[in-house]
């Protein structure tokens, strides 16, 4: 197998299993809570941030999540500010 690969698809050269979503979810949350805290609640951030995340837990290429789940979870979070309250 060649190194780009193994570059995309780092479970499979190993022999281990899917590679944990979170492993670079931590970096994303973080910067999704110190953009949107102070207009949301965090705890609503929190509870957007996982269901998000939950829609790539049966991914089988996860090397884009982290960055699709910035990407969507701040999509989310802009169209709950734009709501009239």
């Amino acid at each position: 197998m060649g190194l780009f690969y193994v570059a995309f698809f780092p479970s499979v050269e190993s022999g281990a299993g899917q590679p944990e979503i979170s492993s670079g979810i931590g970096a994303v949350a973080k910067f999704v809570h110190e953009e949107f805290d102070d207009q949301l609640d965090p705890q609503a951030v929190d509870d957007c941030l996982d269901l998000v995340v939950a829609r790539f837990e049966g991914a089988t290429v996860r090397t884009f999540v982290p960055l699709l789940v910035r990407r969507y979870a701040r999509e989310e979070l802009r169209t709950r500010l734009q709501r009239p309250r």
